[in-house]
């Protein structure tokens, strides 16, 4: 059954309702019990059955999807173990001694997400700058801004991340099915630089925190953190409580406490990779674009909470059961996270049934002209990604469509794979139902709907950039003529937003003079 314009409501509403109410849990149900409802002859009862049995239920047995609710439950452990035992604590201790300013907390932060170009670093990188930034206070939603826009966008590009695989795959798929002979690697590193989205983005973050471009509602969560040291606000509900983790004062605290735990995080982590991938038959490139990265990190956490445990056993900071019970309260604290990922994945899997993807492609197919090919692609990505929450179903659904069709018009490829990679990520990054920006919102403890608010003003910005680049990519027929139009574009905007935010500040100052 074809349902038209009515796949557009369940997402819609469910990110409307978010947006109202800040009540996540209760938008997705909402969207996907409308989505059931609709789907079953607009029978809100049978909706409300199907919901649990069609969507909740099936969303959770997926493997990929399963083994994703067991990493971020290992999470809540580790995370938590490692606040208790010490660990974060004696990282920040040695780090504030070079890292003693707000400036410097994130821009070590940003420089620290290259080091897990591997997987998506929000979860472990928030975990450990949190503690530092806590110090330096900086807000946690530019923490979580931080995350977020580093995360996809730098796992996006890389190809040892679970996303090179399976953007490569996609594209391979579609060169054998229109008779090309295209070595799908090579268009995935040719691709890279024309996702101008994705490296735009980390430009941007970078640019924010060097010259403290504070703009809309990060502005207001800035303001308030360095007046006040209140890293969230009087309402926020952070996606992680904040427990006192205060050490005895007699406890002598040494780096060992966070060495042991992440050291062997990091061993288990790519020990893991190497063994999934078969590292002996396979080498080590092949090893790890193959290996299990979701297993890997899952076991890296069990491991690395072993190692917390150990530390605080063997220092007599706790006894074996209370360490234990520690662990286990920080699954339980974390708990949120798990069903807001399975209501994620289900109010997508309603968008799926109605086929919400179908129904945008086949409009945006009809009005189609082969020189705006790249920005409509881009554009329609990221509607799909913004209304279903995954960049990575945006992937599926637009590469076969558009790699045939650039073929067939004469774009180019690498421009055209960008256009869709950028479009997936930019309305992740704008969606309030996105798993990587549920995950970043964990990462740095804030409140999910209030990150969501502060990250979007530089989304747009940049998805703004980006669309005027795919646009004079598309008309000159030049691909590089993008990357010059987006650098001018954001540039440009960049600009007038610090001078705009430099004319508050000086206002501010003379106002606090007069008052005086």
């Amino acid at each position: 059954m074809e349902y038209g314009f009515l796949a557009i409501i369940p997402p819609l509403l469910a990110i409307i309702i978010a947006l109202k109410t800040k009540q996540t849990l209760v938008s997705l149900f909402a969207g996907v019990w409308i989505g059931a409802t609709i789907i079953y002859s607009w029978n809100p009862l049978v909706g409300f059955i199907a919901t649990i049995s069609d969507f909740i239920i099936p969303s959770i047995a997926d493997s990929w999807n399963a083994g994703l609710l067991i990493l971020v439950t290992l999470a809540g452990g580790f995370v938590h173990i490692l606040k208790v035992s010490g660990a974060a604590q004696a990282f920040a201790q040695v780090a504030t001694r070079k890292i003693n300013t707000r400036k410097r907390a994130q821009t070590t932060t940003w420089a620290s997400a290259f080091a897990f170009s591997y997987t998506e670093p929000v979860l472990i990188l928030g975990t450990i700058m949190r503690p530092i930034t806590d110090k330096l206070n900086v807000s946690r939603v530019k923490l979580a801004y931080i995350l977020d826009s580093m995360g996809a966008s730098l796992a996006a590009m890389s190809p040892i991340s679970s996303y090179g695989p399976f953007i490569t795959g996609l594209i391979g798929t579609q060169l054998v099915a229109i008779g090309l002979s295209d070595n799908p690697w090579s268009l995935f590193l040719a691709m890279i630089p024309y996702n101008l989205y994705g490296i735009f983005a980390m430009i941007t973050v970078l640019f924010v925190i060097r010259t403290g471009l504070d703009i809309g509602p990060m502005y207001v969560a800035e303001k308030r953190a360095v007046e006040t040291g209140k890293l969230i606000g009087e309402n926020d509900k952070p996606l992680m409580v904040d427990q006192n983790d205060d050490l005895p004062e007699d406890y002598h605290l040494t780096m060992k406490n966070f060495l042991v735990p992440m050291g062997l995080l990091f061993a288990t982590i790519f020990g893991v990779i190497f063994w999934s991938g078969d590292l002996i038959n396979n080498g080590f490139r092949t090893s790890f674009i193959e290996g299990d990265i979701v297993l890997a990190i899952s076991a890296g956490f069990i491991v690395g909470s072993i190692g917390a445990i150990f530390i605080s056993m063997m220092t007599r900071l706790h006894d074996f059961k209370t360490s234990i019970d520690e662990w286990t309260k920080g699954i339980k604290n974390l708990i949120i996270v798990p069903m807001i990922l399975v209501l994620a994945w289900s109010i997508g899997g309603v968008a799926n049934e109605m086929g919400l993807g179908d129904y945008l492609s086949q409009i945006a197919d009809s009005y189609l002209h082969a020189s705006i090919i790249p920005a409509i692609i881009f554009a329609l990505g990221a509607v799909i990604a913004f209304s279903t929450g995954s960049s990575w179903g945006v992937f599926a659904i637009m590469m076969p469509i558009a790699i045939p069709m650039a073929d067939a018009l004469g774009v180019p490829l690498p421009l055209i794979i960008g256009a869709v990679i950028s479009g997936g990520l930019f309305g992740d990054h704008c969606s309030p139902i996105s798993d990587t920006t549920i995950l970043a919102s964990t990462g740095a403890a804030c409140d999910h709907i209030e990150h969501v608010n502060t990250q979007l003003p530089y989304a747009l910005t940049v998805g703004g950039a980006a669309f005027i680049g795919f646009l004079a990519g598309g008309i000159t027929g030049i691909p590089w003529i993008g990357i010059i139009a987006t650098t001018v574009a954001i540039g440009a905007a960049l600009y007038l937003l610090n001078k705009h935010v430099k004319r508050r500040v000086d206002d501010t100052k003379v106002d606090n003079q007069l008052n005086v």
